[in-house]
Order: structure tokens, then sequence, then C-alpha cells
């Protein structure tokens, strides 16, 4: 296996979103700043910050968040000035204005987790995240995508 030292690695850190599973959602603001500028001062190329089941997670259903998205993002962005602040996003759970909220607290990438059965639904995100959010990582599972150009088939396509 040749390994190509030029070639750039992304590295994305979770810590801020999936972390929040363990501790029931309840990253302090002050918590995700120091958390988010220790990792930016350590090289990370992208920090996730949102509720453990991504925008608009917080509900019955996933556990409340003792802070909103947005106050996790903004304190997230007061810090980092390196990395690419990135936000989850689940179709069917947050919505196209959620972006446009996480957008304009400060975050510049949005990572949309879906499956090729869900494409119908998450085009409008994907494609939100593609139009709007320039320069950014969007990642999209790759069966969505495939999916979203007519290549994927289910049983119901």
């Amino acid at each position: 296996m040749n390994i190509d030292p030029n070639r750039k690695i992304y590295v994305q850190d979770t810590t801020l979103r999936d972390g929040m599973h363990a501790i029931k959602h309840a990253y302090t603001p002050d918590q995700v700043r120091t958390i988010a500028k220790a990792l930016d001062e350590a090289g990370v190329s992208g920090i996730e910050v949102t509720h453990g089941d991504g925008l608009a997670g917080t509900s019955f259903n996933y556990g409340f968040g003792t802070n909103t998205d947005l106050e996790w993002i903004e304190a997230a962005a007061d810090v980092v000035k390196n990395a690419k602040l990135t936000v989850l996003l689940l179709p069917g759970i947050g919505t196209v204005e959620d972006l446009q909220n996480a957008q304009a607290a400060g975050a510049t990438s949005v990572r949309v987790a879906t499956h090729c059965t869900e494409a119908d639904v998450s085009k409008q995100h994907i494609e939100m995240g593609a139009r709007t959010w320039h320069g950014c990582r969007l990642s999209v599972d790759a069966g969505a995508y495939d999916r979203a150009k007519g290549l994927c088939r289910t049983s119901e396509s």
C-alpha cells in the first residue's frame, strides 16, 4: 500500500454532536467553547455541533437538550478559527429552515445523514446545502445520492 505524504486528510470530530448522547444532550455553551477551541487548535478539519440526533433533534423521542442547537453552534462559532463548523441534519427531523438558521448562527458545513430509501425526502436538504453553503463540505450517504440520480432501486421504485 502506497501512502501519498502530500495528500491532505480530512478529520471530522463529532464529540460535540455524538458525544451529546452520553451526557443527555447537556453540554453548556461554555463547555462547547472550550472543547471546540481545543479541537480547532489541534488542527481538526471539521467540528460537528448539534443535538446528538442532529438539528431539531431535541424532543420527547430523542431527549431534550439543555440548550438549543443555535446556542451550541454560536458558542462554537465564537472560538473556531480554522475548522469547518459542521452540523448534522437527518431529513424528517431537521428542516431546510433549520439549516438556514444554523448557517446564520455560524455553521459552515452540513452533513446530511440519509439512506437511499429516503432520497425523495432528502433531496431538498441536499440541494439547499449544495446551493447555499458555498465552500462547504456536503457529506451525504452514497445510497441517497445514487437514488437521487435514479441509480439505486428499491422495491418501491
